[in-house]
């Protein structure tokens, strides 16, 4: 860029994420701050970012091609979520696992 007029514009990006910040800002904020940025990599990566239990991770192994990253990084190399009653509950009520009892 140093070699550039100095009238030369930047090269447009491809995407942009804008966020909100100042000093009482919760970054931690699942809706408004988490969620967008996951998409916005996401949508940058072309992957899913999100984090799976083994059973979800085991049928993407089966049925897709492509793993999603925290399958490759935590499954394939057994290092996946380490399970509970109370989640797996939590997880059947959202619809995200099956419930086989």
């Amino acid at each position: 860029m140093r070699l550039h007029h100095p009238d030369w514009p930047l090269p447009r990006p491809d995407a942009i994420h804008h966020i909100v910040e100042d000093f009482l800002t919760d970054w931690t904020a699942p809706n408004a701050h988490i969620l967008p940025l996951r998409r916005f990599l996401e949508n940058c990566l072309s992957t899913d970012l999100r984090n799976f239990f083994a059973e979800s991770c085991f049928l993407f192994a089966f049925t897709h091609q492509k793993l999603p990253p925290s399958c490759q990084q935590g499954y394939v190399r057994m290092q996946g979520l380490v399970g509970s009653q109370e989640l797996r509950q939590h997880a059947v009520q959202a619809g995200l696992l099956q419930d086989y009892t």
